[in-house]
């Protein structure tokens, strides 16, 4: 549960820091920490540290967008412009990872760079982008003189050994099965603010 927690708090703090963008350093870093303090403060208070608990904690100490606002306002900082509707880096990210070869290297490279997706999101792209290396291993290991396993079975010449065909297959279903994923949280994501405006 606590690592639900943690991770609930990571992510209102970093989607505050990112509404403060446009604050001054060192008032947005003092505005960091005073939430912060806030938020220790009031985990400290609470008797069994619930998910619900936490989010209820959390809405109390009001929506990233609206404190941003308020800091803004006080300190005479005009609101940045709407982030664009179309977020260009995560779409180039979903198409390269079903490209073979260099666009899956460059999907899991490129994913990396997004303040969409969550770390999950991008230790998924990354597996899936990198997944060549297992094809090349499945080559390996079929040119090598046969199937791995055990001495002197002959599985035929197809290669019809489990372990092959997982290794020879993966590349081509990761890297297409993350972009799907990465699309779909995409879409849920960028979507979010867009039905709230």
């Amino acid at each position: 549960m606590t690592t639900e927690v943690d991770a609930l708090i990571a992510r209102y703090l970093q989607d505050l820091e990112s509404q403060l963008g446009d604050l001054p350093a060192n008032r947005r870093q003092e505005l960091l920490d005073e939430v912060h303090a806030h938020i220790a403060a009031a985990r400290a208070d609470l008797d069994l540290e619930t998910e619900a608990d936490v989010r209820t904690m959390l809405e109390r100490l009001g929506d990233p967008a609206d404190i941003a606002a308020e800091a803004r306002e006080r300190s005479g900082v005009q609101a940045r412009p709407a982030r664009p509707t179309t977020p260009w880096l995560e779409i180039a990210t979903v198409v390269l990872l079903v490209i073979p070869f260099l666009g899956w290297i460059l999907g899991a490279v490129l994913v990396w760079l997004s303040r969409l997706w969550t770390t999950r999101d991008k230790l998924i792209g990354t597996v899936a982008g990198l997944s060549w290396l297992l094809g090349g291993l499945g080559t390996v290991m079929v040119s090598a003189g046969g199937p791995v396993g055990q001495p002197g079975v002959d599985v035929g010449t197809t290669g019809s050994n489990p372990l092959e065909l997982i290794l020879v297959v993966a590349p081509l279903v990761l890297p297409v099965a993350a972009a799907i994923y990465l699309g779909l949280r995409l879409r849920r994501r960028a979507g979010a603010p867009a039905a709230t405006g």
